[in-house]
């Protein structure tokens, strides 16, 4: 496996990853009518922006190649949105195929997330999980300690959202190590 900085080229894979991930991961939680009608074209376009401003807006996306070289995962980090907590960088997000999951490969792009953040002097980061997703036993096996929850809606669903945070990412990269 190898994780490596993502391209503008990457964003149809990117977006790919990220729509199939949706659809597995919140199946249970968000409509299906809503997921169904969810768009590639919309997201890579989304995603090439997303790269196009990566080095003016100082966040920065990196992905997961199996050893075919196909884009199987990634994840996209920066300074935190808000300015309302003590953490400086946010893990914005983070998506493996479901094929994919268990393997290590969610570790290996924390790790890389938080190694890019301490590379800009960020040396916390928040992560924001809806709190019905299995990915929270993730954050907490990686110490993520809770530190907010909001409620919020998505497809006209009421959701709970969890905030994790690490105030010494030197810790979580040995975690994840």
């Amino acid at each position: 496996m190898i994780v490596r900085e993502a391209k503008i080229a990457d964003a149809p894979a990117i977006a790919r990853v990220n729509l199939d991930t949706w659809r597995t991961a919140y199946r249970k939680i968000i409509p299906a009518d809503y997921l169904a009608q969810l768009s590639y074209e919309k997201r890579e376009s989304n995603w090439q922006e997303i790269l196009a401003n990566a080095e003016k807006s100082k966040n920065f996306v990196c992905v997961a190649e199996n050893d075919s070289g196909q884009i199987v995962g990634f994840a996209a980090g920066g300074c935190e949105r808000t300015g309302k907590y003590v953490y400086e960088g946010e893990l914005f997000a983070i998506y493996i195929l479901e094929e994919y999951q268990r393997q290590g490969i969610g570790r290996q792009l924390v790790r890389t997330v938080a190694t890019t953040l301490a590379e800009l002097t960020l040396n916390s980061m928040l992560v924001w999980v809806l709190g019905d997703n299995p990915a929270c036993r993730f954050y907490e096996f990686l110490g993520g300690e809770k530190v907010e929850e909001l409620q919020t809606s998505r497809a006209g669903v009421a959701l709970k959202e969890i905030a994790y945070g690490w105030k010494d990412i030197a810790v979580l990269v040995d975690r994840s190590a």
